[in-house]
């Protein structure tokens, strides 16, 4: 999704980062299989889920973190928060339209 429309956010000076539960080579491996993701993904694997507890995104029941997405401004405070329930649920227009709000 993110991959496709990075061009937009960076027009917005905004950085675009994923975040997932997967080791390192388990990033490299997914974004080598998409050909090329444009944007930083880091590694909340060790210790498991440390960042997205702290972000209030662990679900407990399926042991990783939810989809979700924060927009944070350049001061580090979140103006918006979706945790969305499938990534066909996402869509990079909505969050375009909450960075215009900034």
């Amino acid at each position: 999704m993110f991959r496709r429309s990075n061009a937009l956010f960076e027009e917005k000076d905004t950085q675009v980062l994923g975040i997932s539960n997967d080791a390192r080579p388990t990033q490299t491996a997914y974004s080598m299989s998409l050909g090329t993701i444009p944007y930083p993904i880091l590694s909340d694997f060790h210790p498991k889920g440390q960042v997205t507890h702290a972000y209030g995104i662990w679900n407990e029941q399926r042991g990783a973190a939810s989809r979700a997405v924060f927009v944070i401004d350049k001061e580090g405070v979140i103006r918006f928060k979706r945790v969305y329930d499938s990534s066909a649920d996402l869509d990079p227009k909505d969050i375009l339209a909450e960075i215009d709000k900034l």
